[in-house]
């Protein structure tokens, strides 16, 4: 007979032990996904954006960075062609990569890149919301990182 009840018990713990594991874990899950949709959902406007107020001149948004494709270079450089690492990590994350005119992904960017050895290189990271991040590189050894 005591030995029935334990047994009867030891399940009941089991299915409440179960049950309260499912819960938890839904509740992670719906904080989860509603912390998703908060990164997701657009900022909210900023007090420059907001109708102006009587007597007061609107105040100009910033701009968004635009990227300016690179000259055609009429000058080629002759050198051997050289297989580069380039590793992109300046600006925030997401931020349009280019090199020499042609877009290559998102920040932060790792792959490789081939160019001529001695080729001046001209890096761009445009950010969505701030400006224009240029920098500049020769085509040299087998790793360019560029911060």
């Amino acid at each position: 007979m005591t030995s029935d009840k334990l047994r009867r018990a030891s399940k009941v713990a089991h299915l409440l032990g179960g049950l309260l594991c499912a819960a938890l874990g839904l509740r992670v899950m719906t904080l989860a996904i509603g912390d998703a949709q908060a990164r997701r959902a657009p900022a909210r406007p900023a007090p420059s954006d907001v109708a102006p107020v009587a007597g007061r001149a609107p105040v100009p948004a910033p701009a968004r960075a635009q990227h300016v494709p690179a000259p055609e270079r009429s000058t080629a450089v002759s050198g051997a062609p050289v297989r580069l690492m380039l590793s992109v990590l300046a600006g925030p994350e997401r931020s349009e990569v280019y090199v020499n005119g042609s877009r290559l992904g998102l920040s932060p960017y790792l792959g490789d890149y081939t160019c001529k050895a001695g080729e001046q290189l001209r890096i761009e990271v445009v950010p969505a919301h701030q400006g224009l991040i240029t920098r500049s590189a020769t085509c040299e050894g087998q790793t360019l990182l560029i911060r």
